[in-house]
């Protein structure tokens, strides 16, 4: 895995384990950091194909291979040398604007 993630990528990544009501299993999800320098955690949030009207849900434009919802509220660092990935996409700017616009609320920024 020579690529070097970058914020909108959309990768396959395998959340697992995960406590709780946390979303699991190997699922796409958007990456929404840089990577931290020498270290392989990144920051993401997963995507789900099921479609809900929820303020803190971005829609996947349908020119896109993955189809969904960025799930905002479930948003968490992840080691992807550990779990490994699979790059699927790069995501358009509008959407990672969104993503990084529903941060700000969730942080109050």
């Amino acid at each position: 895995m020579s690529y070097s993630l970058a914020p909108g990528d959309i990768i396959y990544l395998d959340l697992s384990p995960t406590v709780g009501h946390e979303q699991r299993g190997k699922r796409p999800c958007i990456v929404l950091s840089e990577r931290i320098l020498y270290s392989s955690m990144i920051c993401v949030a997963p995507i789900t194909t099921k479609r809900k009207v929820f303020p803190f849900h971005v829609d996947l434009p349908d020119s896109l291979k993955i189809e969904g919802q960025i799930l905002m509220e479930h948003h968490r660092m992840v080691d992807v040398k550990s779990r490994g990935y699979q790059l699927v996409e790069k995501a358009p700017v509008s959407v990672l604007d969104a993503c990084r616009e529903l941060m700000r609320v969730l942080y109050n920024l």
